[in-house]
């Protein structure tokens, strides 16, 4: 019978600083760690790994840990309201955003112009809620424009479909680089997370983007997805891993660093 190790809860000291995080035992070939929300690191490991060298691998990856929790403060601290005045950011630039009551009567007239390009990257929904880019601005018409959740969910549907169509075209235009090694062009999906940009299941056949990159430069988000297809030559983070990424992006590092 086959019996689940329940989670750990470990601390270390490193520096004056106290790391807490949570331990979970399962099959992985390599030890990973993540910051989730509400900054709960999290890391997994096998079985076999000792706590010592677990700990160790926690304190080498604290620059990480204080890089995302410094990150989701200031999520925190700035709250958006989606009202005409703010700016969003798209693919590394703040847009204006225009805030309107949605009128389903628009809508055609909203095809339209998305159709002769006086509009773009238009999403709307069957209440008549619409987002769109227009003369360098976010346009976001909401049903109710006094109600931040509702435009926060319009606005993170927008996001998704935009990230979608985002992400699907840089893995097109990088993936002639893997199908020569053999490599099938994977199920790719697209979803809000906290604390990576990207994940690859490599026996899945599938990767898995955050809808957050179309804030970022585009030069980040071709780093992601050939970080992210690479996954299906060296599943691990080795130095073959990012040798290997260096030979279609040799400038890698510097767009890492660029990542806002």
């Amino acid at each position: 019978m086959k019996y689940e190790i329940p989670p750990q809860q470990r601390c270390i000291h490193q520096g004056g600083q106290e790391i807490r995080y949570t331990l979970i035992r399962k099959q992985v070939k390599n030890m990973n760690l993540r910051v989730k929300t509400g900054k709960q690191v999290v890391v997994s490991a096998a079985p076999p790994v000792p706590e010592d060298v677990i700990d160790d691998f926690v304190r080498r990856n604290i620059p990480f840990i204080q890089k995302v929790c410094g990150k989701m403060a200031q999520m925190d601290n700035v709250q958006p309201q989606f009202v005409s005045g703010e700016t969003v950011k798209y693919l590394g630039f703040p847009l204006p955003l225009l805030v309107g009551r949605a009128d389903i009567r628009q809508v055609p007239d909203w095809i339209a112009q998305a159709q002769d390009g006086r509009i773009t990257d238009f999403s709307r929904n069957r209440q008549g809620e619409a987002v769109f880019r227009q003369d360098g601005k976010l346009f976001l018409y909401a049903a109710d424009t006094e109600d931040t959740a509702s435009k926060q969910q319009l606005y993170d549907a927008w996001q998704k479909i935009q990230a979608g169509i985002l992400c699907g075209r840089v893995s097109r235009q990088f993936y002639p680089y893997f199908q020569t090694l053999g490599i099938a062009y994977p199920e790719i999906r697209i979803r809000k997370m906290s604390s990576r940009w990207g994940s690859c299941i490599p026996k899945k056949q599938k990767i898995t983007y955050n809808s957050l990159l179309i804030e970022q430069p585009l030069e980040c988000v071709e780093y992601v997805v050939v970080h992210e297809f690479s996954h299906f030559v060296y599943p691990d983070h080795s130095k073959a891993f990012y040798d290997f990424v260096g030979q279609i992006l040799p400038d890698w590092k510097g767009r890492r660093k660029r990542m806002l």
